[in-house]
Parts: C-alpha cells; sequence; structure tokens
C-alpha cells in the first residue's frame, strides 16, 4: 500500500474516515429500509447495476467498491448515490462502517467474502447486543482455483460461511463447492448468472459522436483487445502486426485494464513504430487519424465493442483468469479469449458450446488464425454471432430473481415499509 498508487486509492475512507458528503447522506433519516451492497471493481459494478435502480424505488442504497477504477466508474454512472470506499477487513474500520451505514440488509457479489465483516454482522463483535444483520452473496461464484485454496484453511472458512445468510450462486459447480466448504444446502441457491441481464448498449447518438472521434468509418474491420493486462499487450501488439499483413486496413483498439499502465503501453507501442492515439487526448476537433487507439477512459468499453469487429479477450492469455465475455456479445461481435479463463470457467464454456466465440491456445499463431477465419468467412462470423444472441436471451431473467430474494431478506420491520 504504501509504494503502490493504485493500493492506496481510498486509504482512509477504507479506514472508516468518510467524507462529509457520505456522512450526511447516511445520516438522513428516511423511513426506507437501508441496503448496503458493495462490488469490488468495474466486473462487479456493471454486473450489479441493473438491480440498483429497481432497489432505489424502496430502499436507500449505500454502494462500496475496493478498486479505484470501481469507485469511479460507480461515481460516473450514479453521481445520487451515497458511494465509499469498502473498509479494510479490520474490526476499527468495519464496526465504524456498520454504524455509520446502519444497513437493514448487506449484499455481497460474486467472491467478495471477508470474515470480519460476517462476524460483526451477526453481532459477535458488537460492543451492544443487537438483532443480527443479514448478510447474502448474490451472484456468487468459486472457481476451482478458489476452493482449493478455501479447502485449505476449511475450519476457518466453515466458520465464516455459516455466518452468511444465504448464497444465491451462478452454477451448480459453484452450488456443490459453496457446499463441500461448509455452507448449508438449505441456504444456497441457484440464480444464474446476472452478467447476461447487462442492458445492451443503445446510444447512437454517443456512437455517432465516439465514432467520429475514434476514426472509424462504417465498415471498418476493428480489432478491441479489451482489458488487458501486463504480460499481454506485446504478444497482442505482435498479433496485430502479423495480422496487418493479410488485412492492411485492419485498426487496433487496445484497451487496457488499469490505466495507471499506460507509460509502459505508451513505449510498446512507439517501440513497434506503430502510430496511435490515446483515447483521453482526443477531443471533436483533434480527432484520432491513426490506425491504433489506446483506450486509457473508464466505463466507455462496452460502447467502443459496439463500434468493433472482433473482440479478443485481455486476462485470459496470462494466469489472471479472464474477464467477462459477455460484454462482447451484448455488442453483437464474436469473442476471442485464451486459455486462462478459470474465473469465467462457466461462461467460457457456454459460449463455447454455444459456439459463440472461440477459445485460442496463444496470442500468436493461434489467434491470428482464429481472427483470420473471422474475417475471411463471413458465415462463421454470422453464425457464432447469431449463437451469441440466442445465447443472451435464454439465459435473461436473473435481475428479477435476485430482486425478489433481496426482498425476501429484508427484516420484517423493513419490509413494512415497502
Amino acid at each position: 500500500m504504501v509504494v503502490s498508487r493504485k493500493a492506496r486509492a481510498g486509504f482512509f475512507r477504507k479506514l472508516g474516515f468518510y467524507s462529509e458528503r457520505f456522512l450526511s447522506a447516511c445520516a438522513a433519516q428516511s423511513e426506507k429500509p437501508r441496503i448496503w451492497i458493495h462490488a469490488v471493481s468495474v466486473g462487479e459494478f456493471n454486473a450489479i447495476k441493473p438491480l440498483i435502480p429497481l432497489l432505489e424505488a424502496f430502499s436507500t442504497v449505500f454502494l462500496t467498491c475496493t478498486t479505484r477504477t470501481g469507485y469511479t466508474l460507480a461515481k460516473q454512472t450514479f453521481p445520487n448515490l451515497p458511494i465509499t470506499y469498502f473498509p479494510y477487513d479490520l474490526l476499527p474500520g468495519i464496526r465504524r462502517a456498520f454504524q455509520v451505514i446502519r444497513p437493514d440488509l448487506v449484499i455481497l457479489t460474486e467472491t467478495e467474502l471477508w470474515p470480519n465483516l460476517l462476524w460483526y454482522a451477526v453481532g459477535e463483535f458488537s460492543l451492544k447486543k443487537r438483532p443480527p444483520i443479514p448478510v447474502i452473496l448474490i451472484n456468487g461464484r468459486l472457481s476451482e482455483r478458489s476452493f482449493r485454496g478455501y479447502k485449505q484453511i476449511g475450519f476457518l472458512t466453515e466458520a465464516m460461511l455459516n455466518r452468511l445468510s444465504h448464497a444465491y450462486v451462478q452454477t451448480h459447480d459453484d452450488a456443490t463447492r459453496f457446499e463441500a466448504l461448509g455452507l448449508p444446502k438449505e441456504r444456497i441457491h441457484l440464480s444464474g448468472n446476472i452478467k447476461f441481464d447487462v442492458a445492451r448498449h443503445t446510444d447512437e447518438a454517443q456512437d455517432a459522436a465516439l465514432r467520429e472521434l475514434l476514426g472509424i468509418q462504417e465498415g471498418d474491420t476493428v480489432l478491441t483487445f479489451a482489458s488487458t493486462h501486463q504480460g499481454e499487450d506485446e504478444r497482442f501488439i505482435e498479433a496485430y502486426l502479423t495480422l496487418k499483413h493479410d488485412f492492411p486496413e485492419l485498426k487496433m483498439i487496445l484497451a487496457i485494464r488499469h490505466p495507471e499502465r499506460m507509460p509502459e503501453v505508451r513505449q510498446l507501442l512507439s517501440g513497434r513504430a506503430l502510430l496511435f492515439s490515446i483515447r483521453s487526448h482526443l477531443t471533436p476537433e483533434s480527432a484520432n487519424t491513426h490506425p491504433v487507439i489506446l483506450l486509457d477512459s473508464i466505463g466507455e468499453l462496452a460502447a467502443v465493442l459496439h463500434l468493433s469487429t472482433v473482440c479478443v479477450m485481455g486476462g485470459s492469455f496470462i494466469e489472471h483468469g479472464g474477464h467477462n465475455p459477455l460484454e462482447a456479445l451484448n455488442a453483437r461481435i464474436p469473442v476471442i479469449f485464451g486459455p486462462h479463463m478459470f474465473n469465467f470457467q462457466a461462461l467460457s464454456k457456454m459460449i463455447q458450446e454455444a459456439h459463440a466465440g472461440m477459445t485460442v491456445t496463444d496470442a500468436e499463431e493461434s489467434l491470428c488464425n482464429a481472427v483470420t477465419e473471422l474475417l475471411t468467412q463471413p458465415e462463421v462470423y454470422s453464425h457464432m454471432v447469431d449463437n451469441g444472441q440466442r445465447l443472451l436471451e435464454v439465459n435473461r431473467g436473473v435481475k428479477e430473481k435476485l430482486f425478489r430474494a433481496i426482498i425476501s431478506h429484508l427484516p420484517e420491520v423493513a419490509r413494512s415499509a415497502l
């Protein structure tokens, strides 16, 4: 935390020193139930985003994030919502958060399990005796790798999970793993993945403005590398240069996951003599004229994918675990991912089985062959796009399930206010 700017983001707020604006919002009196939602970063925030307007209609929603990018995107999306950083899982900070927010219900997302928060919520570390505050996990997932890690400290994991009120998980495999770690079966519910319910980007005016800003014309072939990490960018750049031999007009958008890596990626592009523009430097008066765009903005990836031809998912060509491939399907384009999608194992398997995307073994020959196939065989391309739309349609509806579940877990006194 001392040496990393990224880790220092929100440091004092993570210790419980909140802004006056947040404290004022928390102090406001209301008859509505109070719901504290935690979404660690951009992916989790985008997943629960469709739920927030539904919940705001009958409750006061407080949102916390862990990462700076997640926090920034949340503030941009819901400027009037009380938002702050999630506290470090230390008792003083956890106690302070509960005292300030005063939640009737706490909602954690995906894999965000914190022992001190769970212990404090049930009242075991509370200074005054009080009823337990329910904590539920929504869109829960547990990869095989995480399962093995939790299993090594099984007695602590089981004690922590037994403080969790209920878990609404994405797949049967997730349910099996949670049960094997000690969460009682009756508290585990198979709900599906809310990421299928993320609204499709349909802002035509924004698309037109962004298209002009990025210098992308109708009919251009655009290869977007989404949410890339260190160790991937140089390989993606080489793949792009290889593809340029056969597709001279091919454009590339390199969307790095962490904007603080900008200087490093700029050097990589300059070292290969590539002409590029940086998204944050573009203006209507100074639009892009180069074949490569370095995307450093937060919350704009969905709009950019809507202007793209093919998406290559970053985080999957190194042992990071990948990122959400459904964003590409929502944009009606095929998605290609590498061999390391263990954080999205169920999703990537569904996409492959539906023939809505492709897995490749490396970022060199295998990736170039896959992109070439999509760009030279229109029937393969359109088949994948159609399959992706069917996959999305069949799996939608999780938002409504989780909404009803959240209502059912509010304390009776809070439900009476609905």
